[in-house]
């Protein structure tokens, strides 16, 4: 119980809250719980990490100026040690963008319909055999592989590959997989394209 002293004639409280009385609005001055009082603080604390952490307490480079800055030297000096073609673009070897080709061939998916090793399937023809659909040169198979063939489910890649990576694929086609010789191929289709 609050013991109730006399001050100027007014009855006040006298314990751990105060009141005030506002034309017979009574508000109590209540403490917060501790556990909204530690969500703030650690609020507080985190915030203020994540500011100088991401926004950059001065000189320390983890600001995004710095980082950009720390990025485009790093990528400026690893293509520095690319020898250059006449054209500006680094030289790159025929068995690198076979390489190079392989890996995009599974990851962009055209296992699922040319087969695993380019057998072909119920989907897509035969890409081992010597006989083709859309002409026999690199740039018929650029071509198709840019544009696709959407009619046939052939899905355009030249939004989600680069020149240079379409480059790849078809290198590693015509060089690695043409006369590889599968396991169950698809029957031949098209044109046989001679050498």
């Amino acid at each position: 119980m609050a013991k109730i002293i006399k001050n100027n004639s007014k009855n006040v409280p006298q314990d751990d809250q105060h009141e005030d009385d506002f034309d017979g609005i009574k508000e109590l001055n209540n403490p917060a719980p501790n556990w909204i009082l530690l969500v703030f603080l650690v609020t507080i604390g985190f915030s203020m990490f994540y500011a100088i952490r991401y926004f950059g307490y001065p000189n320390n480079g983890k600001d995004q100026v710095s980082e950009y800055k720390q990025s485009s030297a790093e990528f400026d000096k690893t293509h520095a040690q690319l020898p250059e073609t006449d054209k500006g673009g680094p030289v790159v070897n025929q068995e690198e963008m076979i390489a190079a080709g392989g890996l995009l061939f599974t990851q962009k998916g055209c296992f699922a319909c040319h087969g695993m090793k380019g057998e072909g399937n119920a989907i897509g023809p035969n890409l081992t055999d010597k006989y083709w659909l859309n002409g026999c040169s690199m740039e018929n198979l650029t071509h198709m592989i840019a544009e696709g063939k959407p009619e046939k489910g052939m899905t355009p890649f030249k939004t989600m590959l680069t020149k240079d990576e379409i480059k790849s694929i078809a290198t590693f086609i015509l060089k690695k997989l043409v006369g590889s010789n599968p396991p169950n191929p698809k029957a031949p289709q098209g044109v046989e394209c001679k050498d």
